[in-house]
């Protein structure tokens, strides 16, 4: 049984027919991770993982939102001012309903059942993923009519003002605008983009899950922003044009003097964006083997530089390297723990991916869990 036909018999069981399904798709980023709340660029794909909500009006002054994944619910009144409550997961939601209040639409009560098939704490983006579905089933419930960049803004913010994340515009970018069969080429100061074919030839595309999500997550990402912050604030003393980190030659960080951590941060956002660039260029040429060697790159920034990944994700990289049918490996997403992304030739993939399990049980006594992605369509409403 798919996704859509699961959420809409498990919302049947609770409530009846849905009015509404929306769903929108999780998303990789093949390169350039913490480079877009610098302004800077990235190559993210949406993936066929999501999350589905199905709603419907119930007359009543209160809405009520199960987490079918969780195994969790929550009531909301309408007659309070919409606040963020315990239940993070339900924080996303009611952000999203706050953002369309402030648009001006008259939110009524309504039923919600919402699940999906992505991995949590996985940086697959589960979390856009949820604002942008709630985003697409609300508006449609509501009779809103939202343009793409309004529903990106109004998840961004939800995120941001409700959930505690300063977070980039990536992830719920490439919620929305995904496209079967590519990547797309984002920059992130003006919202340019283009979409760049994924031919992978005889590669594929697989995702392997530390399953440890270490508590640094979030308090770390705001603080590797902080930090950028006060690279550019050093920087802007002898280049005034500087803005933000985007703006940032090899040559400038090499002719000031920047306290050590903050000159390390600074020099993973200026290589790595110089990284989306030549990925791009490499993927316009269809050279997926040299993209590989980029990935590695990255991920040696990452873990030494920008100081994201932990143990468990360095383990799969430095043991991915080892390995000729893996073509490029990293870490992706926040941090400290989640996925890598790797690129692994089809011909041995089944070995390879038997070599990489083996190898991280034998390490740390934990089974990773193994998806091989394929790109997908942007979110929308369901037919």
């Amino acid at each position: 049984m798919n996704l859509q036909s699961q959420i809409t018999e498990l919302f049947q069981h609770h409530f009846g027919t849905p009015q509404v399904t929306a769903h929108a798709p999780g998303r990789i980023n093949l390169i350039g991770d913490h480079t877009d709340y610098n302004q800077g660029f990235v190559l993210p794909a949406a993936i066929d993982l999501g999350i589905t909500m199905a709603v419907s009006k119930n007359g009543l002054r209160t809405c009520q939102l199960i987490a079918v994944d969780l195994n969790d619910s929550i009531y909301i009144s309408l007659d309070e001012p919409l606040k963020p409550v315990k239940k993070s997961w339900a924080n996303y939601i009611i952000g999203v309903m706050y953002g369309l209040q402030a648009k001006g639409v008259a939110l009524e009560g309504f039923n919600a059942v919402v699940g999906g098939n992505i991995p949590v704490g996985s940086g697959l983006s589960s979390s856009a993923a949820l604002e942008c579905s709630t985003t697409y089933a609300l508006a449609k419930l509501f009779s809103c009519e939202l343009n793409k960049d309004e529903v990106i803004r109004i998840a961004r913010e939800a995120e941001h003002n409700f959930a505690g994340v300063k977070c980039g515009v990536m992830d719920q970018f490439a919620s929305v605008m995904g496209k079967e069969g590519h990547a797309i080429q984002l920059d992130c100061r003006s919202l340019n983009y283009q979409y760049l074919p994924l031919s992978l030839g005889k590669a594929g595309l697989v995702l392997i899950n530390t399953k440890v999500s270490h508590s640094l997550g979030d308090s770390q990402y705001n603080q590797r922003r902080m930090e950028c912050e006060q690279g550019v604030a050093i920087i802007q003393q002898a280049y005034p044009e500087v803005t933000f980190l985007r703006d940032v030659s090899l040559d400038m960080l090499e002719a000031v003097d920047l306290p050590s951590v903050i000159g390390q941060r600074c020099r993973y956002v200026v290589e790595e964006n110089l990284r989306v660039e030549k990925a791009a260029e490499l993927l316009q040429a269809g050279q997926v083997k040299a993209l590989g060697k980029l990935m590695y790159q990255s991920h040696e920034g990452l873990s030494k530089l920008y100081q994201v990944s932990c143990e468990e994700l360095d383990h799969l990289v430095s043991q991915a390297s080892q390995l000729e049918s893996v073509w490029g490996s990293r870490m992706m997403g926040g941090g400290f723990g989640g996925c890598t992304i790797n690129l692994i030739d089809q011909e041995h993939m089944e070995d390879t991916l038997s070599k990489l399990r083996d190898s991280y049980m034998g390490a740390f006594g934990i089974e990773p869990e193994i998806y091989p992605v394929k790109t997908a369509d942007g979110a929308g409403v369901l037919k």
